[in-house]
């Protein structure tokens, strides 16, 4: 039996990326329901793409804290299994199924087994900590929702699920050949998880990320106004992992 699937991606200025996310999602080969929710908050832009599974809500203001910016995803989702859909990452056409196989009957899912890209490059074969969880939107109620915080809300959320709430946590271990999370570090934007945590006397994540995406406008590196989004990957991602698992990758 297939579980519904909303995946949830959140976004700000970052077309490029979103768009190799937008067509993971596309591209997965799955039976059951699926859905993605995207949320994007950069005043500037305004993103389209017509598709009955595609739902982008673009707001005018952007969210005092990702946690919010989160939390605004969650409630938009149909479905009660819930798939974490960073804008810069990649899933492969599997990932929907992998999720299927692994998580039903349990809370909270992380990936033991995951591609992790450094500058497009597969580095390692590893577990890819809170990149891509996937939890029940029963839980996410429970735990009284998202932080309110920036960087460092998801292990605030990891946390209270596993120490207070001791929820059922599913350690998925794809076969290397089926891993289909891909955790991308360098090389492909203003990473929020290189950035810390926010502290007294450093303007917040958010500010520094604006001040990013307003240098890129300037610069006329990004597109502003209203935007038809492009489906593509930059590069074959499937064909990545399979160079990396047999040796033959540059």
């Amino acid at each position: 039996m297939s579980i519904p699937i909303s995946c949830k991606c959140i976004t700000y200025g970052r077309v490029d990326l979103l768009e190799e996310s937008l067509y993971s999602f596309l591209a997965q080969e799955y039976d059951g329901d699926s859905e993605l929710i995207i949320v994007n908050d950069y005043p500037e832009q305004r993103l389209f793409f017509d598709h009955p599974r595609v739902k982008i809500f673009n707001l005018d203001k952007q969210f005092s804290t990702i946690g919010e910016k989160e939390n605004f995803a969650v409630e938009q989702c149909e479905y009660n299994t819930i798939a974490v859909w960073d804008d810069d990452d990649i899933a492969l056409p599997n990932h929907l199924n992998n999720i299927n196989s692994f998580f039903p009957g349990h809370d909270l899912l992380h990936w033991q087994k995951g591609a992790l890209i450094d500058f497009s490059k597969i580095t390692s074969i590893c577990s890819l900590g809170n990149s891509g969880i996937v939890y029940t939107r029963d839980i996410w109620e429970r735990a009284g929702r998202h932080a309110l915080e920036n960087a460092g809300y998801d292990m605030t959320f990891v946390m209270k699920l596993t120490y207070e709430l001791n929820c059922k946590i599913s350690l998925a271990e794809p076969l290397d050949e089926d891993v289909s999370w891909m955790y991308c570090w360098g090389g492909r934007s203003y990473h929020m998880s290189g950035q810390g945590t926010d502290v007294e006397g450093r303007e917040n994540i958010l500010v520094r990320h604006s001040n990013y995406i307003e240098e890129q406008k300037d610069k006329g590196l990004i597109p502003i106004g209203d935007i038809e989004l492009n489906p593509k990957w930059s590069i074959n991602y499937k064909d990545l992992l399979t160079d990396y698992l047999t040796g033959t990758s540059v």
